[in-house]
């Protein structure tokens, strides 16, 4: 899970190299229809955003609260006790909008290129909530 709450490991950028060409040509057309993105075939690989910046995804590298949880050594968000954090909003709105996607794709197209970025506040929550009652 990535600081904000999108799920990497289902994101098609997540392992990009290791899935291969075919893959990583796959997830560039398909980005360019949906989301009208221009990327180049190489640059679909990521190893999580909580990586260093060589290993993860150049969108992000700036990501506020991807810098934050490096910065405080943490995993997510959900192990912050500010749950009322300005870099998290600002994280999280990016994704707000994936999922009205679902009338407009191909089911299909929506689990592979859109799921991976829904529920992303859910999913924070739910390990904001594990997180603090382990301790």
């Amino acid at each position: 899970m990535s600081a904000c709450g999108v799920l990497c490991s289902e994101c098609p950028a997540y392992l990009g190299v290791e899935k291969g060409i075919e893959h990583q040509s796959r997830t560039v057309e398909a980005w360019h229809r949906i989301y009208r993105r221009d990327e180049a075939v190489e640059d679909i690989s990521c190893c999580g955003c909580l990586g260093s910046d060589e290993e993860v995804f150049y969108t992000s590298r700036n990501c506020i609260a991807r810098r934050c949880c490096r910065s405080k050594g943490l995993n997510s968000c959900a192990e912050c006790p500010d749950e009322s954090c300005k870099n998290l909003e600002e994280a999280q709105s990016v994704w707000d909008e994936v999922p009205n996607l679902i009338g407009t794709l191909s089911p299909s197209d929506f689990d592979t290129y859109a799921r991976p970025y829904c529920d992303h506040r859910k999913r924070l929550e739910a390990a904001r909530t594990a997180f603090h009652n382990r301790r």
